[in-house]
């Protein structure tokens, strides 16, 4: 019965993790090319010195981008030349609009 608790827990950690691995994974053969979070503040006009005064909260969105499920819609708004839409699929919107204010 142990065992079973054991094993049942190792599978619990295993697919809350695997979502998380697979973007990684994702990300990382898709080759070396600059985040998205950088491409997409250049988009909106923001700069990473923007974001300087809150490291926290950048270093927070930069571990959303780099983890985000999203990518492929990320690159056809990029690609598309758009300035809205990212409410839709990018999990650092409210970021991005909050530090568009100030």
């Amino acid at each position: 019965m142990e065992a079973f608790l054991i094993l049942a827990l190792l599978l619990i950690l295993i697919a809350a993790i695997a979502p998380s691995l697979y973007a990684l994974r994702k990300r990382f053969s898709a080759g070396p090319g600059q985040l998205e979070l950088w491409r997409t503040m250049g988009r909106l006009g923001l700069s990473p010195a923007d974001a300087a005064e809150e490291p926290k909260n950048l270093a927070l969105a930069v571990r959303r981008c780099t983890l985000c499920p999203a990518t492929d819609a990320c690159h056809e708004w990029l690609a598309a030349g758009r300035r809205e839409g990212l409410d839709g699929f990018c999990p650092n919107a409210s970021y991005l609009r909050k530090l568009g204010r100030t």
